[in-house]
């Protein structure tokens, strides 16, 4: 039963080795919800900012395809962003926030991936703020399990499988993005984070949730409201997803 699994799982994860790599980028909140506020800064307007530019990068890069969850102001549910994670047939999302803490001193970027491990107080605050969104949102298998007649035991098995590639690969996509991040940012601070975001979990590609900063941090407000900080929020983050796809194409050719 291993042994089919296992090969199960290898032939079935050709997709995240793609090539061009179809990224789906989440600007975060949107509409009736706006997120982090601060005066007159919103969230939802620097989100969606950053993911513009970040996906005018990817257009004119080649070794992507890219498409955004929202490209206005409106509202999307956590369920509607899975939803398009699944339709679009995506490779990977990523899903663009900022941060706020009633501590004013709290900054930097963090960047989640799905929790495996019990995740820590905060992140666990974080979540639920994330995930509060109407009624109860409709649970996202692997396409392939849901045309699938396996019997339930060996679908358990399979949905374990590829659960934990999802996140291994999640986690591969957040270093690589922190690694992109801090390229020009050598003094600033950036975490690797697990916690069990709806938008992580339910989508079945590897995920990463970013939190470019701290709208409560008031250096960080300022930056995040500045036109040529946004360009380079977005330069880094691309240059981030150029590192993750340049270590898939590497074990691709070099299994």
């Amino acid at each position: 039963m291993l042994s089919f699994a296992s090969s199960f799982l290898l032939m079935t994860a050709t997709w995240a080795l793609a090539s061009p790599l179809k990224v789906l980028i989440d600007p975060g909140h949107g509409g009736r919800d706006q997120g982090a506020v601060r005066g007159s800064v919103i969230e939802a307007e620097i989100t969606l900012a950053v993911a513009k530019q970040l996906d005018r990068r990817l257009q004119a890069d080649k070794r992507f395809r890219s498409s955004l969850t929202r490209t206005q102001d409106h509202f999307l549910s956590l369920s509607d962003r899975a939803l398009l994670a699944k339709t679009s047939q995506a490779d990977i999302f990523v899903s663009i926030h900022v941060n706020a803490n009633p501590n004013s001193r709290a900054r930097g970027a963090e960047f989640y991936f799905q929790n495996q491990l019990a995740p820590d107080e905060e992140s666990m605050r974080m979540a639920h703020i994330e995930n509060s969104s109407d009624g109860e949102p409709p649970i996202f298998n692997y396409p392939y399990l849901e045309k699938s007649k396996y019997p339930a035991d060996v679908q358990a098995i399979l949905t374990d499988l590829l659960d934990t590639d999802r996140i291994l690969r999640s986690s591969q996509l957040s270093k690589a993005l922190k690694i992109g991040w801090t390229r020009t940012r050598k003094n600033r601070l950036a975490a690797i984070r697990q916690a069990p975001f709806y938008v992580l979990s339910e989508i079945k590609i590897p995920s990463t949730l970013v939190e470019l900063g701290f709208i409560s941090n008031p250096e960080e407000l300022k930056e995040l409201t500045q036109t040529h900080v946004q360009r380079q929020m977005a330069e880094d983050l691309h240059q981030g997803l150029v590192n993750y796809k340049e270590s898939l194409d590497k074990k691709r050719f070099n299994p």
